[in-house]
């Protein structure tokens, strides 16, 4: 199990577990067994491993699936070692948390997946290859990922990712996660009541490696981005807690303020927000790991690592709806 820095919730708390509609996040650090699971929660703030099942043989049964579900919503991130799933078991183990989304819009270049899964490599061979595809050429391959949100730049951001390591370098490119309903408890008055009830706007042009999408156009600055609008503070629909959603950085922002002003105020909420002490660092992500994040209430990065170094992982997004005003 990976271990970030050893720290307790804001609270102090370590056996508190999760209760809808807590005024602050509190989760359990001590290991505990639920429906014949085991759960190790990360000495962070956030995150949890999972032991006790095998994926890819098994039916988990209702109660396990509760048990997963109850700390998927108490810990945000959880993490399942050495899986052996194939494309099609990784899409039916996302169901087990929400609709998978339909993923053939952005295209694969792998043949015979399901329309469910999105590859996300980094191959050697083609990034010396003039011929790559676009979908690759325009991809993340093995560059550092901002913090960010998955897919905040669209109307109806996923609920959430599911997501399998099938190869990894020896080192780097590490999956990291912070929480961003501590984020939001310790957010500074000053700072809450300037974004409090308002939105932001989430440019399209980019993704999380900061590389401009294919057939469109960099925008002159900040408020000429294209993208759908936001709260800044939304409200998590299961657990009825408020969470910051920053989405990405680049291009963000905040309609009703002068662009300076705008600028200032993200990037205290980004320094804020994307603080050591409210995030899981990790070990590189190896072969076999599974990984599902709540979208609505955490945000990650990737660690860049040598492009000589192939990776492979696929990953299911979870339908969602539009954010909530929080």
């Amino acid at each position: 199990m990976e271990r970030g820095n050893v720290m307790s919730n804001a609270t102090g708390a370590t056996t508190a577990g999760f209760r809808r509609g807590e005024s602050r996040f509190a989760r359990r650090l001590a290991p505990y067994s639920a429906a014949g699971l085991e759960i190790i929660p990360a000495e962070a703030p956030l995150g949890a491993e999972v032991r006790g099942i095998d994926l890819a043989k098994e039916d988990p049964g209702d109660e396990a699936v509760e048990a997963m579900r109850a700390a998927w919503a108490e810990h945000l991130v959880l993490l399942w070692r050495d899986q052996t799933l194939t494309p099609e078991r990784q899409v039916e183990v996302a169901r087990l948390f929400g609709e998978p989304e339909d993923m053939s819009r952005v295209g694969t270049d792998e043949a015979g997946l399901p329309k469910e899964i999105i590859e996300i490599e980094n191959d050697p061979a083609k990034n010396a290859s003039a011929g790559a595809s676009d979908r690759y050429a325009h991809g993340l391959k093995y560059h550092e990922l901002n913090w960010h949100s998955d897919n905040s730049y669209r109307e109806l951001p996923p609920d959430g990712s599911l997501f399998y390591v099938r190869e990894a370098p020896a080192e780097g490119g590490a999956t990291n996660f912070c929480n961003m309903y501590l984020a939001c408890d310790d957010l500074p008055a000053d700072l809450l009541a300037k974004v409090r009830g308002r939105v932001a706007r989430h440019d399209t042009s980019h993704n999380s490696a900061n590389v401009l999408r294919k057939g469109f156009r960099k925008p002159r600055d900040a408020s000429e981005g294209i993208g759908p609008e936001h709260p800044i503070v939304r409200l998590h629909p299961v657990s009825g807690r408020r969470a910051l959603y920053l989405g990405r950085r680049p291009y963000c922002y905040i309609p009703g303020y002068a662009l300076a002003e705008s600028e200032a105020i993200l990037d205290r909420l980004w320094a804020h927000a994307t603080d050591q002490r409210y995030a899981w660092r990790r070990r590189p992500n190896r072969p076999g790991d599974l990984i599902l994040w709540d979208n609505r209430c955490t945000m990650h990065m990737r660690e860049p690592f040598d492009p000589r170094q192939r990776r492979l992982a696929h990953r299911v997004q979870l339908l969602g709806a539009k954010p909530i005003m929080g």
